[in-house]
This record gives C-alpha cells, structure tokens and sequence, in this order.
C-alpha cells in the first residue's frame, strides 16, 4: 500500500484560497501558514492578515480563509509578480523541489495569460491575478504540503467542475470557463465539466496549482482507505450544493504494480477490413494503448467482429466519441479494470558480429528491482538480420547471449 493525496474538485471547483484551504484543513498546520504570512508583511510591509474560520457551507464543517491586505503590490506585470515569488521563495525554509514546482505554477499562469493576450511574458500585464494573495495562495499550498511529506507522494486528481453561463471581469463578460482557465486546462491536458452550477467555479490560480499538482489524472475513485479527509470552502454561497473542494490523504495499492484503465468495447456487422485496419492506426495515434479485434456471432448469426481498445482513464471518452464518427456504431461499451503491471525499462549494448559492431535496445521486466526476463526490440532485430543474413529465430538468441554477457564482447 502507497499513501498517495486526492485532489477532488468535481463539486464546486476550486480556487487559490480553496487549496490554502483544504490544506489548512487536512493537516491542521496554522503554524506554518502564518510563518509564510509574517514573511510576506515582512518583505512588503503590506500589512497582510490572515484569520482561519471553521464554517458551515450547507451542513459540511470545512475551513475557510479570511484574507486582509493593506497595502497590495502596486506594480501589475507578469514579471514583476515572478521577482516577488522568487523574493519570498528565497527567504523561506523550502526546497528546491517546492522552490521550483511554485515558480512552474507561476510560470503556467503566466503562459496562459500571455497567450490569451498575445503579449509576450516580459511586457505582460496582470489584472485580478496580480496580488500578494497569490503569492500566498500558491507558495502557502505547496509550502503546506512539503512541511508535511506530502510533495513526495502520488498526487490524484479528479475532473474539475468549471461551472457554467457567464462571468464579468476586467475584459468584460466572457463565457464559463473564462480563456485563462481554458487555456491551462488545455496545456495541461486536464479533464474538465460543466453542470447546472450557474457562474464560474474554477479560478486562474485554481487551475493553475491543480494541474502542477496532480501526477496521475484519474476518472473514478480506485479502491482505497481514506485515513483523512479536509474541505476547504469558497466565498461564493451557491445555492444547491456546499462550495467546497475535498482532499484526501489515503492507502491506495502500489501503483508500480497495479494500474487502472478503461476498456472500450463494440460489436461491427457492417464494416470492411479496410475500417478495421484504418481505425486501429487512428486509435493508436490518439494514445490508445492496445486496439484488437475478433470475429464473433451476432444476432441473427450474423458474422461480425468485436473492437477492443485499451486506454487511460481521460482518454476513453475521446476514443469512444472517435469509434463511433469513424465506425458509425450506435453505442460504445466502457469498463474500468484493474491490471498489474511490471516495471520495464530500455537499455542499449553493444557487441561485434563477425568483426562488424553493432548496437540493439533491449526491453528489460523488471519486478521489485530485479530483473526477470528481456528481449531485444524487434526493430533492432529486424536490422541486424538484414546485414548479417543469420535467421531471426537464431539471432534472437544469440542478442540475448550478448545482453548477459556484457557490452563490447566479440561473439
């Protein structure tokens, strides 16, 4: 069992603040919080407050952040905003790896800002992003979570509810959700919803620590053991659910061995091998995993063939939408499975053949560290049997001869 953190935004979003948040409420670590609190007053004199509320947000306890600051950061552009990060980063007791995974969730908001606008990042300038309460909305998360050992484990994270209709800001009313938000859930590949929800739900800053968060992006919940659970609320009260984003801190089995996929399943009595043939290449294009087929019987014994695809959990709907342009199937099957799974890794030797040297990648499997079989690419096979004319059932065996023996042996 690994103890890993799920990120569960699928309720209300999330925002900067919601993350200081529900951090705040998992680990119950007010101490550090305000350490990052008296850094930034001390470096701005910007008579920052910062008051932790318990609060009810419709019958869920959750904790929630009152934020005061008296004299805010006046200069407004992108690079001004990364200076005082790296000014704040430089006198806290951080690592590199926090230092540097905060100044990336600046530089991802900035990216999207910038290409939103079309101005460079150098000349670009902020409007509601730029503040000292972002400054503590993203160091304070990651600073929270490396303060208690929580920027080592696996980080899981939900789809995220971005709500719906309209939102009006600086640039005037814009659709939900607003370009900025778009954009860095577009760069960063992250699955996102909307419900009936009216207004927006996930914020600039919001996405941004989200998708820097989250190592693995899952669709469902694994099988776990939850050993602690926080909320974090917004300042938006939304009249038919509680505005909160939930955090866990949980056991799940050791993702070495055990990954979860979805597989795609449909039943074809209408289409040639040239389709099959085509939408296999496509699929596998597209990050499918494993695509197969097989004939079968169906209704009215009709001959016919079951496609199979095997993908990650955020690409089955994309998959599935692609089977049925491409195919014209009325309905595609999704389940989620288990499978365990060996480590592997590609090494390369090298060796002579009859004076003549050569190179060939192997595929090592390897389970607890040791490794327990390998076999050459069969690319690699392919090209040396062609100059050397020795048969592919020999020369599979001698490659894996070399591989023991060492690099730089003659045969």
């Amino acid at each position: 069992m690994t103890k890993a953190i799920i990120i569960d935004p699928r309720n209300a979003g999330s925002s900067g603040d919601m993350f200081l948040s529900v951090f705040l409420d998992l680990f119950e670590d007010e101490v550090s919080l305000q350490e990052l609190v008296e850094l930034i007053n001390k470096k701005f004199n910007s008579g920052m407050s910062v008051e932790v509320q318990k609060i009810q947000k419709k019958g869920i306890q959750s904790t929630h952040l009152q934020i005061e600051i008296e004299n805010d950061i006046k200069k407004k552009h992108a690079k001004d905003l990364l200076s005082y990060c790296k000014m704040v980063l430089a006198e806290l007791n951080i690592t590199e790896k926090a230092a540097k995974l905060a100044e990336k969730m600046f530089m991802t908001l900035f990216e999207a800002e910038s290409k939103v606008h079309g101005e460079n990042i150098d000349e670009l300038h902020l409007h509601e992003t730029a503040s000292l309460d972002t400054i503590l909305d993203i160091i304070g998360t990651v600073f929270l979570l490396e303060k208690n050992n929580a920027l080592d484990m696996s980080i899981l994270g939900l789809p995220v509810n971005v709500g719906s209709g309209f939102v009006t800001f600086s640039h005037g009313k814009m659709a939900v959700p607003p370009p900025a938000v778009l954009e860095i859930l577009k760069s960063k590949e992250y699955p996102f919803f909307s419900d009936e929800v009216d207004g927006e739900l996930l914020t600039p800053t919001g996405a941004t620590i989200l998708t820097n968060l989250v190592n693995k992006k899952i669709q469902t919940l694994p099988p776990v053991k939850i050993q602690k659970i926080g909320y974090g609320a917004g300042n938006k009260e939304i009249p038919s659910r509680s505005n909160v984003i939930r955090v866990m801190e949980a056991e799940i089995e050791d993702e070495q061995s055990k990954n979860y996929l979805m597989m795609l399943e449909t039943h074809l009595d209408d289409v040639t091998g040239e389709l099959l043939g085509g939408i296999m290449k496509k699929l596998l294009e597209n990050q499918a995993l494993d695509v197969s087929y097989y004939p079968l019987l169906m209704k009215k014994n009709r001959p016919a063939y079951c496609l199979r695809v095997i993908c990650e959990e955020d690409k089955s709907p994309e998959l599935a939408n692609m089977i049925m342009k491409e195919l014209g199937t009325l309905g595609v099957r999704e389940n989620r499975f288990a499978r365990y799974e060996l480590e592997r890794r590609v090494v390369t030797k090298k060796f002579f053949i009859e004076e003549k040297k050569f190179e060939c990648r192997y595929k090592e499997r390897i389970l607890n560290g040791e490794v327990i079989g390998v076999k050459p690419e069969y690319e690699d096979v392919i090209a040396i049997s062609e100059e050397t004319n020795i048969p592919l059932i020999d020369l599979e065996s001698k490659l894996v001869n070399f591989y023991h023996i060492g690099d730089e042996f003659c045969e």
